[in-house]
């Protein structure tokens, strides 16, 4: 009997270990994504190099970002918090936790951090450019406007004073190179636009040129040219549209289509978007929020 037992519980084992690790999150439209898996070991090396130490606020950066690599949100979320409680004067966590917070679809959170790493580093271009996300995405537009507005001012104006708590490889608000001024003119147009205030949509539009030298951010470029009236749909949404360029102009693209009244094409887009593989782009929580609030309720499926 004791026999059979033992072979009946070895027998077992690789059944539960061969189950799947539970869903990183739970879409507000009831979807469920998963982690990808760590073919290179990479968790394990970062955690290994960890554990040798000594202690430092980069290591545990290291095993929190090669988290994030993978998708693996759970756990690098309570190393960024680990790393708030034990750094606390360094501005990586809150504002690597408040990037997450966004992934994870917990916007209030992310709002706070991101706030927080703000009044640390106030020059910061990727503090304020995902704070202004986060406010967008909960659907508070003014604030979100505001946000993009204040990085955008900066950009224009002298080396700032307060470049105080910016690490020496972030970019600043200001003199924006044409990629990050593409992303954060993108965001800050479709804000003021929610928030009702076309006309200063429309000058944000006058630094958008055919002859930017757009290298990474394409994808919004793109759109932009679309908003501008200097590209049509078509050409828009022209392949290739790999990784994360699909889910960002088509949000972009629908939003285009809502603005100007087109509902249904809006949603058709944002419909397709939802679905792509990229579950942590922006452009796929943004679609994600539109039509969890109810932008597409009544809309034709095509």
């Amino acid at each position: 009997m004791r026999l059979l037992i033992r072979v009946f519980v070895l027998a077992a084992v690789p059944a539960v270990w061969a189950q799947p690790p539970a869903p990183e999150v739970f879409s507000p439209l009831g979807k469920a994504y998963s982690a990808k898996p760590d073919d290179e070991h990479t968790v394990e090396k970062a955690d290994s190099a960890l554990a040798k130490g000594p202690a430092s606020a980069a290591l545990l950066l290291d095993a929190a970002r090669a988290r994030d690599a993978l998708l693996r949100f759970s756990e690098s979320i309570p190393l960024y918090t680990r790393g708030i409680d034990d750094y606390p004067a360094d501005v990586r966590f809150p504002r690597y936790r408040g990037h997450r917070f966004i992934s994870t679809r917990k916007f209030d959170f992310a709002v706070v951090d991101l706030k927080k790493a703000a009044e640390m580093a106030p020059a910061s271009f990727d503090v304020s450019y995902h704070l202004a996300l986060a406010y967008y995405l909960r659907g508070d537009y003014n604030h979100a406007a505001r946000e993009y507005q204040r990085c955008l001012v900066m950009a224009s104006q002298p080396k700032p004073s307060f470049m105080k708590g910016l690490p020496a490889d972030w970019r600043p608000c200001y003199a924006l190179d044409d990629d990050s001024r593409a992303a954060i003119v993108e965001w800050a147009w479709r804000a003021l636009r929610r928030a009702g205030k076309p006309e200063e949509a429309a000058k944000l539009l006058a630094s958008i040129t055919e002859e930017l030298d757009v290298k990474e951010n394409k994808s919004y470029y793109r759109t932009l040219l679309l908003y501008k009236g200097l590209r049509t749909e078509v050409q828009t949404m022209a392949p290739p549209l790999d990784g994360n360029a699909f889910p960002t102009i088509g949000y972009g693209v629908g939003l285009w289509h809502w603005l100007d009244g087109r509902k249904e094409q809006a949603c058709a887009v944002w419909n397709r978007v939802v679905t792509a593989d990229n579950w942590a782009a922006f452009g796929l929580i943004a679609a994600e929020a539109e039509i969890a609030r109810g932008a597409c309720r009544g809309a034709k499926k095509h």
